[in-house]
C-alpha cells in the first residue's frame, strides 16, 4: 500500500512526464526551442497553443526573477504576470533586469 506522500510523488512524475510529452508533441514551437526549454520543466508546466508557462526559474537567478513567472514560445524565454508579459529572449539568463522589475510592476 503506497502512503500519501508516496502518490503525491507519483502524480508529480506522472504530470511532469504528460508536460514534456505535450510539448514535444507541440507543433507551434521549433524542435530547437523545444530541447532548450525542456530543463526549465516542471510538474506544474502547460503547454498550451504553443506556449509553455510555469517553467523553473534558472538556478541562482531565482532572486532577478521574485515576483513574475517564466514563460517561453516559439520566439523565446518571457517574464509574465496575469497582467503582462515581456519581449522574447534567446535564454531566461538573457531577460534584462528592468523588464522584469518593469513587468513585476503591473501585476
Amino acid at each position: 500500500m503506497y502512503s500519501f506522500e508516496s502518490f503525491l510523488l507519483l502524480e508529480k512524475r506522472n504530470r511532469y512526464r504528460e508536460n514534456k510529452k505535450s510539448l514535444h508533441l507541440s507543433r507551434k514551437i521549433t524542435d530547437k526551442m523545444k530541447n532548450i526549454i525542456e530543463p526549465f520543466m516542471t510538474s506544474d508546466s502547460k503547454v498550451r497553443n504553443g506556449v509553455v508557462t510555469g517553467l523553473r526559474k534558472p538556478n541562482g537567478l531565482s532572486k532577478k526573477f521574485n515576483g513574475v513567472s517564466l514563460g517561453a514560445d516559439k520566439d523565446g524565454f518571457f517574464v509574465y504576470t496575469h497582467r503582462a508579459a515581456s519581449e522574447r529572449y534567446a535564454s531566461p539568463e538573457a531577460i534584462p533586469e528592468k523588464d522584469i522589475k518593469f513587468i513585476e510592476s503591473t501585476g
